[in-house]
């Protein structure tokens, strides 16, 4: 008794921790979750609940790997536990691991066949490779006996795909009036909400919808582009080698979040001697740099091999002769793939710098885009990408080709004739056929590459125009009219 007594504060401050992590974790503060984690870690290296939040919260920020390793161990310490393998499965299905991911989510809902999570995460892996039929079957199924806000946000996008808002539109609203939702159920049916609203014309309570959705997030600094600039200035860019690893191989897609990135992906993808793997976070872990003094022959090639072994791992098709990487933010560290990967293309995707913003802002994103939740802030966001561009394209002499979304769905055969040609492919027919691809995308613009090109996303803004003001007033003199 009296050792029990002993080691009781100990225990207490230790569950205390973990309690202040889950708090965090729920407040969107994955940095500062993950440095406490790791130390309870070491504390408890067999402690699933820690594990479990370390591996969430490690997604968010984009560490996969890592990741991925703690939530495996964590599914081997508890083999019956459902919501591991649910976690398991969602991390897969980030880094595209599609057949571990279905084993994963199969094995959960083996232990728990109407585990609510369970059955969103194996809706939203059938919806990824276009089976969004199948994905709402199961969904719909699963509401007929249960009504959980996971599972009905995701009976939102779904009906959304389909054209059957009218079955979504009013159990979401109902799902919404709920006091007790917790904070990420709340945003994901107001999200899930405003997209269906959208989709009818519905627009005041639609904005209404993705306004209460992007302040439940916490804030986040801003890019300092004056320092970036500082880094990558034209002298010491210069001096700077070229690397010795071939890489035309490599094509990079970047470009502002929303602005096509995904469908250029999909468009060359679907062409018979390439493939994409989607968003790739290699290039980040040797670009984002605080001096260029370290850069030399031996780091580009070593960061040029490892990528080529990131993308033989990711890569479905094996024998493709073009790879794309849709990582919008990699045009932050264009010049850098210039060095490192000597023959590789960019193409720098662009969109009506208005209708770019408002579709980020109405997408709930991670804390990876750190400036979605605000319309000044997307619009600040967007100009200092602008700065970017020309920096890297008019004073490092970075090649880019320039894809015009609305040129693209505009008149498609030229532009993807034009994109096709730039990367050194013969133009192929099911390129134009694009959304037929069975391919497994895992953006937010999983919907729209299930379709044909449509041009109704052009000034989607105006829809929006009263609600705006902050967007009109910074961007709308790159407007043409």
């Amino acid at each position: 008794m009296g050792q029990f007594n002993q080691n009781a504060p100990v225990l207490t401050a230790y569950h205390r921790s973990v309690m202040n992590c889950k708090n965090l974790i729920d407040s969107g503060q994955y940095d500062a979750a993950i440095a406490m984690l790791k130390e309870l870690r070491q504390q408890q290296p067999r402690d699933t609940s820690v594990l479990r939040m370390l591996g969430h919260a490690m997604m968010m920020v984009d560490m996969r790997e890592e990741s991925i390793r703690n939530l495996e161990f964590a599914s081997k310490l508890e083999p019956n536990n459902a919501e591991l393998y649910v976690d398991l499965a969602s991390a897969y299905r980030r880094v595209d691991q599609i057949r571990k991911a279905h084993q994963s989510v199969d094995a959960a809902l083996k232990i728990s066949p109407a585990h609510p999570r369970a059955v969103m995460a194996k809706a939203r892996l059938l919806q990824s490779h276009g089976s969004t039929e199948q994905a709402y079957e199961l969904i719909k199924t699963t509401l007929e006996t249960q009504r959980d806000p996971e599972v009905v946000a995701v009976f939102g996008q779904l009906c959304r795909e389909l054209k059957r808002q009218h079955e979504a539109i009013d159990l979401l609203r109902t799902a919404l009036t709920d006091p007790s939702l917790r904070r990420p159920n709340r945003q994901d049916l107001l999200f899930s909400l405003g997209h269906l609203l959208d989709s009818v014309g519905e627009y005041d309570e639609a904005f209404g919808c993705f306004q209460k959705g992007n302040t439940m997030s916490a804030e986040y600094p801003q890019f300092d582009v004056d320092r970036w600039k500082e880094i990558w200035n034209k002298d010491d860019y210069e001096k700077i080698p070229v690397g010795d690893v071939d890489g035309s191989r490599c094509v990079f897609i970047v470009g502002m979040p929303r602005s096509g990135t995904t469908l250029t992906e999909q468009i060359i993808a679907s062409h018979p001697s390439a493939d994409g793997i989607g968003e790739g976070d290699y290039i980040d872990k040797f670009a984002r740099l605080r001096s260029l003094e370290t850069v030399d022959k031996e780091y580009l090639n070593k960061a040029a091999k490892g990528y080529h072994e990131f993308i033989a791992r990711e890569v479905s098709n094996k024998d493709a002769k073009r790879i794309c990487d849709k990582m919008p933010e990699n045009y932050y560290f264009s010049a850098f793939i210039t060095k490192a990967l000597p023959g590789s293309k960019i193409i720098h995707c662009q969109r009506n710098p208005i209708d770019t913003c408002l579709s980020i802002y109405f997408q709930r994103f991670g804390p990876r885009i750190v400036y979605a939740t605000d319309l000044g802030n997307c619009a600040d966001q967007y100009l200092k990408y602008l700065q970017v561009i020309a920096h890297v394209q008019n004073e490092l002499g970075v090649e880019m080709l320039d894809a015009p979304y609305e040129q693209t769905t505009a008149d498609p055969e030229p532009s993807i004739r034009r994109m096709l040609d730039y990367v050194g492919l013969p133009f192929d027919e099911a390129c134009m056929d694009f959304h037929k691809s069975k391919k497994s995308v895992h953006t937010a613009s999983v919907s729209q590459v299930r379709q044909p090109l449509y041009k109704t996303s052009a000034n989607r803004w105006k829809h929006y125009e009263k609600h705006i003001g902050p967007l009109i007033d910074k961007l709308g003199h790159l407007i043409e009219d």
